[in-house]
């Protein structure tokens, strides 16, 4: 059941923003980890490269959440980047971080560190489905 409330809440900050649930996981993607090749985006958020991930960061890219700009590394290379608007979808989540963190603190330091290995542990897992079933082949 938390699965399923976790992804009705990101649903509903996404039609709050007026994008997709896909795109708000780009924006969270790029949040966490920084700016990311078009091709990066892509393979992190589970589409296909090219024009699903084109058309995604143009839809990102109007409504001013990224910016296409040269790696500085690479100026052949292209990354994408949170951009202003980006800075409306924390606050967003704020209500939610807030009533997180009040409800960790009836824990104690043991408790917590034991949360913070379940929650790595079975993350670590679903991330491993995820990438079996990316990689299975289509009966």
């Amino acid at each position: 059941m938390q699965a399923t409330r976790t992804v009705m809440f990101h649903s509903t900050v996404a039609a709050r923003l007026g994008i997709t649930l896909t795109d708000l996981s780009c924006l969270n993607i790029l949040g966490v980890d920084g700016p990311q090749t078009p091709g990066r985006l892509a393979d992190r958020i589970g589409i296909t490269r090219g024009g699903a991930v084109t058309a995604l960061i143009d839809r990102l890219e109007r409504a001013g959440y990224v910016r296409r700009e040269r790696d500085p590394d690479d100026r052949r290379r292209v990354l994408v980047a949170l951009d202003e608007a980006s800075a409306t979808v924390a606050p967003l989540f704020s209500g939610l971080g807030t009533a997180i963190s009040e409800h960790l603190d009836g824990y104690d330091t043991a408790e917590i560190e034991l949360l913070t290995r379940f929650v790595a542990g079975v993350n670590g897992r679903v991330a491993q489905a995820t990438d079996r079933l990316r990689s299975a082949q289509t009966p």
